[in-house]
């Protein structure tokens, strides 16, 4: 089954919404490369949407604050080799050790202008060194392409009304990457011009790297099993603990798939993330649940995507 993007186009996804873009009128403003780096594509915006490319070459994207350049193609490491996740330290894209016979990690970033109506900045994790590099990096790009395609559209259709600018920044974090399976979660945050509030989201994505293939919730545990009612009633104990009983909102946690779609994988364990205003106010942001193995043992699908996770 698919998971929660329904990712099931090629990659290339993201440039096309950004060429769709710059082809709009207002558009995407890309910022205008050093000549020094200009040798690493001749036009910039490749440059920014390169992640498909880049992972057959050995490069990567890097940059601690990029604000003033979309994403500069540089070599790799001298001393990266084998499985070694090869990111931005102060970014923390990866938040697990790498695992043996696990794919290579790095990091794209994409930035830039709508016109004088917003501005943005997403980067998120690709992979390379894996025999489905495309397929995975395409599920990836696509999540980004979703947002970032929203986001554009709503500034848009704000255009002509005197508004300020609205700002759109996101991360995706690897949870967990070995020679099965690839974890990440995304966080995005926008600050729209005439909102008191952020509004923030959270969405998850679990990759087969065997196939490519994005991995449903469903997936990894027994059908007949009443995973479902175990993952809420430990949820449910858990936000408590952090934002008391009288704070919840039941509906959010009740036992239906739906609420429970964001699920990442980490080494010690599952981890659920919620919906801002699904399961507590807004101010909450978008809660985040650990539950370590134990609390999914004869539940996981004893073949499925987590079997060889849980002790």
């Amino acid at each position: 089954m698919w998971g929660e993007s329904g990712w099931c186009v090629a990659v290339g996804t993201l440039r096309s919404v950004m060429w769709s873009a710059a082809g709009s009128g207002v558009g995407v403003a890309a910022e205008v490369a050093s000549p020094t780096r200009t040798a690493c594509c001749v036009v910039v915006l490749a440059v920014v949407l390169a992640g498909g490319c880049a992972p057959g070459d050995g490069r990567e994207m890097r940059g601690a604050n990029p604000s003033d350049t979309a994403g500069v193609l540089v070599g790799a490491d001298s001393g990266a080799s084998g499985s070694a996740a090869i990111v931005d330290s102060d970014d923390g894209q990866v938040v697990t050790a790498t695992r043996e016979g696990a794919p290579k990690v790095y990091v794209n970033r994409m930035s830039g202008q709508i016109g004088e109506l917003a501005d943005y900045d997403l980067s998120y994790p690709q992979v390379s060194e894996s025999p489905v590099d495309h397929a995975v990096n395409g599920a990836l790009e696509a999540v980004v392409a979703k947002v970032y395609s929203a986001f554009r559209a709503a500034v848009l259709e704000e255009e002509g009304a005197g508004a300020g600018a609205s700002t759109l920044r996101g991360t995706g974090k690897v949870l967990l990457v070995d020679d099965r399976l690839l974890s990440v979660v995304f966080d995005f945050t926008t600050e729209w011009n005439d909102a008191a509030t952020v509004q923030q989201e959270t969405s998850t994505l679990l990759v087969d790297l065997s196939t490519g293939r994005e991995i449903a919730v469903v997936d990894l545990f027994m059908a007949d099993g009443p995973w479902l009612d175990k993952l809420a009633t430990a949820a449910r104990a858990d936000l408590e603990a952090q934002f008391g009983a009288d704070t919840l909102f039941a509906e959010g946690l009740a036992v239906d798939a739906s609420n429970f779609r964001h699920l990442a994988v980490a080494a010690t364990g599952v981890v659920l993330r919620f919906d801002q205003y699904q399961v507590a106010p807004g101010v909450a942001g978008t809660p985040w649940v650990d539950l370590p193995w134990s609390a999914v043992v004869g539940l996981a699908d004893p073949s499925g995507p987590i079997a060889h996770l849980v002790p």
